[in-house]
């Protein structure tokens, strides 16, 4: 067995003297009381950071490899959405050039995008040419009935590629001329074989194509009412009259007869006269008279005495009016002596 001891120092070290060691000693104690208290667990939770932090390591990898999965994808579906936009723009865009053409009786049309790098970054523009203008017409410069004409052929353009069950137009044709008018009501009729077409119209063209008609009146209250009994000969020949106002004297000649045709026709049913109270009431006739009689007295009696107050206002009139003569010749006089004392002095 070996014992413990001390070793003793070496000669040649010198050592320092106690009020230096304790100078020392009390300057190591403010430095560590300046670190503060020692957290003993310090080992274990830099293991425990280290662990941590190596596991994010390696899911900031898997994210990085998901991003870019991410990215693939996106530029995938992006580029077959900008395919299918085109290709269903391209097909829209040949029905739309032989709608409008059809509708514009030789017109020429066209739809392109603002931005074809980055469709989804711009709109869609229409270019529209009507028969006899100038290829450089913009869309804006177009009269009324020529945007609708040009809004109904996208409209027949994008049926034809993607139909659908019905469509509702509220008078698409009311600002268009006979002719136009005509060619959108064949039209739908052509196309209503396919999908049914729903129309508020007052042209008479659109109802002669028809196949059902629904009539429609105003009731003068705000609420509109069906009409039960619809005639569609009728119909016909009053918007013939109507669309006639505005035509050569000739046509409101034949307008003016078809008119009076119209109103010599009994068989259209009309509204029956008020019939009179049943005698079933009895004593409450009297008793609807008198509030009758008592309704006219407060208004009579107010016409009285309007007339009373026309009859002052007449009266005080004519006073006014001989006060002003008098005082007109009042003045006329004065005038008159006037000159006449003027006279006297000059002689």
């Amino acid at each position: 067995m070996q014992a413990n001891f001390i070793e003793p120092a070496p000669v040649e070290l010198s050592l320092p003297s106690v009020g230096d060691a304790e100078k020392r000693v009390r300057t190591l104690e403010r430095a560590m009381e300046k670190h503060g208290p020692v957290n003993m667990l310090a080992i274990e939770q830099y293991a425990e950071c280290e662990e941590r932090l190596d596991s994010m390591k390696v899911e900031f990898k898997q994210l990085q490899t998901r991003r870019t999965n991410l990215v693939d994808i996106t530029e995938q579906l992006e580029s077959q959405r900008k395919a299918k936009l085109l290709k269903v723009l391209t097909k829209v865009n040949e029905n739309f050039k032989k709608s409008y053409e059809l509708l514009s009786d030789g017109g020429k049309g066209e739809l392109y995008l603002e931005n074809p790098d980055e469709p989804f970054k711009g709109g869609l523009e229409l270019w529209a040419k009507p028969k006899g203008k100038s290829s450089k017409v913009n869309r804006l410069q177009l009269s009324g009935g020529e945007q609708s004409m040009a809004a109904l052929a996208l409209i027949f353009a994008i049926q034809d590629y993607d139909p659908s069950p019905f469509y509702y137009f509220d008078e698409v044709d009311q600002n268009l001329d006979a002719i136009n008018a005509e060619r959108i009501a064949e039209m739908c009729r052509k196309r209503s074989k396919q999908a049914q077409f729903l129309m508020v119209t007052l042209r008479k063209v659109s109802l002669r194509l028809a196949d059902h008609h629904i009539g429609i009146t105003h009731g003068g209250d705000g609420c509109s009412r069906r009409i039960v009994d619809f005639d569609r000969e009728r119909a016909i020949q009053l918007s013939e009259i109507e669309s006639a106002k505005d035509n050569p004297l000739d046509e409101r000649i034949s307008a003016i007869a078809l008119e009076k045709q119209i109103e010599a026709n009994t068989d259209m049913p009309t509204v029956p006269e008020p019939l009179p109270p049943p005698k079933s009431l009895g004593g409450l006739l009297n008793f609807t008279e008198a509030e009758d009689d008592e309704v006219e007295g407060p208004i009579s009696g107010l016409i009285e005495r309007a007339n009373e107050l026309t009859e002052d206002i007449d009266e005080r009139r004519e006073v006014a009016d001989a006060i002003r003569s008098i005082d007109s010749d009042e003045s006329v006089k004065a005038v008159e002596a006037i000159h006449s004392d003027e006279h006297g002095e000059d002689n």
